[in-house]
């Protein structure tokens, strides 16, 4: 899909956000925490080895943690801010994680080459159900039959939703955009965020070609109840099974 004018601002604006020097350092300090407890436990339910795309990669807090358990990892993000940070940390670590600065929706990989790919809160950095959709669609198509996706979102609360559209909205030169969604938001008037129900969330991860086999919150794992922890798979039996 062709990306409108609109699109194409909404998705810089994304790009410029986690450029901004705060995000970096606000990510590069978070590298240091590694995993959280629910995505230990989203991480420890992969197959052993593999392969690993790890989409939106921020500063590789995750792809440095696959690395260290013997994942062959490739990390790609819109922040070239981000990933110069996590080559570093990669680096003095002695990993061999390729680390590659992608735009847009489409993957710069080979039809099933990857056994496994991450997608923590990247969804909602996406405009429009119909792009996300897309992106879903790609994420499938990289990923080798059989081969496993977990995703992490945050949800609000559906009375909640309507909040998104703030001051801050408001004060975004986006915020008349015709492609705009209920849930659609922008931090500080600069970046942009889509706000998922939990509904609205499944829903799209239904209507994809995976099969869902987790959806579960992370209240069940040291979590405030906000974010889901989501396992799919691609239709398919691995190489060798």
């Amino acid at each position: 899909m062709a990306l409108s004018k609109e699109r194409h601002f909404l998705f810089e604006a994304v790009k410029r956000w986690f450029n901004d020097t705060g995000q970096v350092s606000h990510y590069s300090d978070e590298f240091h925490d590694g995993p959280t407890a629910a995505e230990r436990h989203l991480l420890h339910t992969l197959p052993g080895g593999g392969s690993v795309l790890d989409v939106g990669c921020g500063t590789g807090r995750i792809s440095v943690y696959l690395a260290e358990r013997g994942y062959q990892v490739t990390g790609i993000d819109v922040s070239e801010g981000l990933l110069s940070v996590a080559r570093d940390f990669s680096k003095k670590r002695s990993q061999a994680i390729h680390f590659l600065q992608t735009e847009g929706i489409t993957l710069p990989f080979q039809d099933k080459q990857f056994d496994i790919l991450i997608g923590f809160k990247i969804l909602c950095y996406i405009p429009t159900r119909a792009l996300r959709h897309e992106y879903l669609t790609e994420f499938y198509r990289v990923l080798k039959p059989g081969g496993t996706c977990v995703i992490t979102q945050n949800i609000v609360p559906d009375e909640y939703l309507e909040e998104a559209r703030d001051e801050h909205f408001q004060s975004s030169p986006a915020a008349k955009f015709g492609i705009l969604e209920k849930g659609d938001t922008f931090p500080m008037g600069r970046g942009y965020v889509h706000w998922f129900t939990e509904g609205d969330l499944l829903s799209e991860i239904k209507n994809t070609n995976f099969v869902l086999e987790l959806f579960d919150t992370d209240e069940n794992h040291g979590g405030a109840g906000y974010l889901r922890l989501i396992r799919l798979r691609k239709i398919g039996k691995t190489h060798g099974k």
